[in-house]
């Protein structure tokens, strides 16, 4: 009997030895509010190490395991698998004897890796950022950069820390750190133990944190008891299909409150699968609201041909439709979604089904003939292949999204039907379409803004001053405005197509207030129109917009803003005869008499600047050293002001040119001349292929030496110039590879391989006014 005692005993005291050499740390996950998962990460004393992540929102699950072994501070070895079932994807990297191993759908090779002597980041395993963390000087409130290495993605990053400070929970002290990675900004938590026990992704809506500590952050819609409360549990329809006029089916996933009932339908169409935009359901259907997630037409399981903005309007009509039907809805439907997603809302919208009440385009195009692939006849040749590439399965790359292109360098190629093919390694059929398609008529059934006299429900616009579509919101908001549309809505932010995600681009940061709370926006416009429900929505300002230098949000019952007003200053020479990109000058009154300022522009010069070869986000710079001679451009600057000076859009270029080709562009954008002589970029350009000034069905070669007048639409900005400094415009005539050179003649794009020297002249005298206009905030 005693040595049975002792044995248990001797047993006891194994298995305590046993606990004591592990631990435990557990990070509970929360997507827009609702539970969606949980992070638990196990240690032992020998450094061996588990760190499993369960995700679930809407019909997305993710399950990430990553295993390991610590010698001291360095991952000595780990396996990561990564397992998202709402979209069958898997990876798998396995790191050992310093090879890392990648498995990822056809990849399957050894890749390169030194990881020596950095620290770690840690995606959907926080744990890992600890290592990073520790070496953030606390003490210094500034960003510090460190490389490092993320295991759960196998490649290195460079996230910028902010330390913000300490703040006291029932559970103890944490310091908290921003943290921005374009295009991702978030806050850390870390405590006194170096264990990370909170982090926050507010433009995802995702939260991990440690039980205890749920107080490091707010709920921003805690403040709105007014609005729907999330008092529903929820359930999910996969794989739903409806059948278009035309005999197509189209598949949808619905999430739904988990009650008997009829509800508001609020539908997403979207070209880049419909499982992570399913991810936005739990918030709606929690707060009775019906969220419906369509794959459009060709993509993923949707059926039919896939042709990009071709098929958009008729099938937006057939699924408004076929949604108020359906034994769950009560018959109102709204729209909401971001890119190509805002676009198939107007496209929808202007074929007028009555169960459409409201729409919520996000960073919308306009026509496909005023952005992508053609912005005012100019082809839109990087922005094109590069979404292209995302698109160009029938399930979307979105793995793509931030990565270099296969070979940048491929873009010299001409004629522009072989690009493709040169930069990524195949030909695709509706690239090849859009070369063919090269005026406003020849995407007749795609166009909308034509029809948009059609449209009586209310719109809520939201895009960014630098994002890529900005110009879809800044015309489609001139065209509801020009109809006379009240009940229009419009958020201006400093955001790229990323919109309302950080605070920082590059290397310009527009302080904490630049990224915002817009759920409670949108969930506000929702009660409104289609439940009805009075949530004083017309006390929110109809344009709300964000002023850069200043760094403030200004409001207004219109756009432009009633409270500004429209400036014209007028393009001038300085009498330098040096090729200098500074050689011109912005006046408040005309010149009389001046001879024009020339450049040349020749297509043949087609070098591939870095940013394309390997794109970095975080090392976007907004300033421009002009201290060099440039042959083809034109900077007019202003003289410095002498009290802070507001300018806000519309931007409008009146330019007066001649040239010696038979066709060229222009591109005329604004800057901010610093004191030290630099320049700011204030926003992105407006642009036109000039043999479409006799309008936009067909092309008409140019006169070489006539003199001819082109209006540029700049696109919208707002932004603050400081006292002593200046404004400037910026004309040039190509923006390769962005944007297709002009080869300077009128064959077809997509054969055309002879190239023309352009000689400009912009003229600038009392029979040639060029200009540009503005709006001045008083």
């Amino acid at each position: 009997m005693a040595m049975r005692l002792y044995t248990c005993a001797l047993a006891m005291m194994c298995v305590a030895n046993a606990m004591a050499a592990t631990e435990t740390y557990r990070l509970k996950i929360t997507f827009a509010g609702a539970d969606a998962g949980e992070n638990v990460y196990t240690i032992s004393d020998d450094g061996s190490f588990t760190s499993t992540t369960d995700l679930s929102i809407g019909s997305l699950k993710l399950v990430s395991k990553m295993s390991g072994k610590w010698a001291g501070s360095t991952l000595a070895e780990y396996r990561f698998e990564n397992d998202s079932t709402g979209t069958g994807k898997k990876a798998l990297l396995v790191f050992r004897d310093g090879k890392l191993h990648v498995t990822s759908g056809k990849f399957d090779k050894d890749v390169p890796l030194d990881v020596k002597g950095l620290p770690y980041f840690g995606n959907l395993h926080p744990q890992f950022t600890a290592s990073v963390l520790g070496k953030v000087d606390f003490t210094k409130k500034t960003s510090q950069e460190f490389k490092a290495f993320c295991p759960d993605a196998g490649s290195t990053l460079s996230p910028k820390w902010t330390p913000l400070g300490e703040k006291v929970t029932r559970s103890g002290v944490a310091k908290l750190y921003d943290m921005q990675l374009v295009p991702v900004a978030a806050t850390y938590a870390m405590d006194s133990s170096n264990h990370i026990v909170a982090f926050d992704v507010p433009g995802q809506k995702l939260r991990f944190y440690t039980p205890g500590w749920e107080s490091l952050f707010t709920n921003p819609l805690d403040k709105y008891p007014e609005l729907s409360q999330p008092n529903y549990k929820y359930k999910i329809d996969k794989g739903v299909k409806m059948k278009t006029r035309d005999g197509v089916t189209l598949v949808l996933d619905i999430v739904r409150p988990d009650s008997p009932g009829k509800f508001p339908v609020i539908l997403e169409r979207t070209p880049y699968g419909r499982s992570a935009s399913a991810a936005e359901g739990p918030f709606y259907a929690t707060r009775g609201y019906v969220f419906a997630v369509e794959d459009c037409r060709g993509r993923s399981d949707s059926g039919g041909k896939w042709d990009p903005f071709v098929y958009d309007r008729k099938d937006g009509f057939d699924t408004v439709q076929w949604a108020a039907k359906q034994p769950w809805s009560d018959g109102n439907v709204g729209m909401i979604g971001a890119s190509y997603g805002g676009f198939v809302q107007w496209e929808a919208a202007v074929e007028n089904p009555p169960a459409l009440k409201c729409i919520v385009p996000q960073v919308s195009p306009p026509d496909p003939f005023f952005n992508i692939p053609y912005e005012n006849g100019v082809f839109f040749l990087y922005g094109g292949i590069w979404w292209s590439k995302i698109v160009a399965g029938k399930e979307a790359d979105m793995s793509s999204f931030m990565s270099a292109l296969p070979n940048p360098n491929g873009f010299k190629t001409l004629p522009l039907s072989k690009v493709d093919k040169a930069v990524l390694g195949q030909t695709l059929p509706f690239y090849q379409e859009w070369l063919k398609r090269t005026s406003h008529k020849d995407w007749t059934g795609a166009n909308f803004q034509d029809d948009m006299k059609n449209i009586k429900i209310p719109a809520l616009h939201v895009s960014g001053w630098f994002d890529g579509d900005e110009i879809g919101t800044m015309t489609n908001w001139s065209h509801m405005r020009e109809l006379g549309r009240k009940n229009q809505w419009l958020v201006y932010g400093p955001w790229t197509h990323l919109f309302n995600s950080t605070s920082k681009i590059g290397d310009t940061d527009f302080g904490p207030d630049a990224v915002i709370d817009l759920d409670s926006v949108y969930l506000r416009w929702f009660d409104t129109w289609l439940k009805h429900k009075q949530v004083h929505l017309e006390k929110i300002p109809h344009v709300q917009i964000f002023v850069m230098g200043a760094n403030k949000w200004v409001s207004g019952s219109d756009w432009p803003l009633t409270q500004s007003k429209k400036t014209t200053w007028y393009l001038g020479a300085n009498g330098s005869a040096e090729p200098m990109i500074s050689k011109g000058k912005l006046l408040a009154t005309p010149p009389k008499a001046q001879s024009p300022t020339g450049y040349t522009f020749d297509p043949k010069v087609d070098a591939i600047d870095k940013q394309f070869v390997d794109p970095d986000p975080n090392h976007v710079s907004f300033v421009v050293n002009v201290d060099k001679r440039l042959s083809d451009s034109i900077l007019f600057k202003s003289e410095p002001v002498a009290k802070p000076t507001t300018v806000t859009g519309p931007f409008v270029c009146n330019l007066y040119f001649s040239t010696s080709a038979k066709d060229t562009d222009f591109f005329a954008n604004l800057y901010d001349v610093l004191p030290d002589g630099k320049i700011k970029l204030i926003n992105e350009p407006g642009k036109i292929r000039c043999s479409y000034l006799q309008g936009w069905d067909k092309q008409k070669a140019l006169k070489p030496g006539k003199i001819y007048h082109a209006q540029i639409r700049l696109w919208d900005s707002a932004y603050e110039l400081k006292p002593g400094h200046g404004l400037a415009i910026l004309i040039r005539s190509g923006m390769f590879p962005m944007f297709a050179r002009n080869l300077g003649t009128t064959d077809p794009i997509a054969t055309a391989t002879k190239m023309v020297v352009q000689k400009q002249l912009i003229y600038h005298d009392a029979k040639h006014p060029s200009s540009v206009s503005f709006q001045v905030l008083q």
